[in-house]
């Protein structure tokens, strides 16, 4: 019974690492200029994504996530979220990113997001086969090349 038990542990410690692994990070510092000022961009249109998500938030064509921070104690990643509805200056919406550091956020789960923490948004409209947003993605496709 207790062989069972460290088997299984150790299979969770092998699919852990295996999925750090296959998951790309990037580490910035905390007042990344670059990453504050695509903030900056998101917020400053965040009238577009808006406009867009009212009418087609629950079409299936669409696709709508926003980018912000999660934190548990001093751990903070940011990460996506698909978001369906929006309301009172607060996105309503599951979590859709594989968190690496936090341990107590699951893909699927629900999240209330506000408007002033999104860092970044995408839309993405399957029938046209085009996307708006996601700004800071080139960077962050830069940083992780450069490791």
């Amino acid at each position: 019974m207790l062989v069972l038990a460290a088997c299984n542990q150790s299979q969770k410690d092998t699919k852990e690492n295996e999925k750090k692994e296959n998951t790309s990070v990037v580490q910035l510092k905390t007042d990344d200029e670059k990453i504050a000022a695509f903030k900056d961009t998101a917020q400053a249109k965040l009238h577009i994504f808006l406009d867009s998500l009212k009418p087609h938030a629950l079409d299936s064509n669409y696709r709508f996530l926003v980018k912000s921070d999660f934190a548990e104690g001093k751990d903070h990643e940011h990460m996506w979220s698909v978001v369906y509805k929006y309301a009172d200056g607060k996105f309503t919406g599951i979590f859709a990113d594989s968190a690496i550091v936090l341990k107590n956020l699951k893909i699927g789960a629900p999240v209330l997001i506000n408007q002033k923490d999104i860092e970044d948004w995408a839309i993405y409209d399957y029938k046209r086969n085009t996307d708006m947003g996601n700004f800071s993605d080139k960077y962050l496709r830069s940083k992780q090349k450069s490791k």
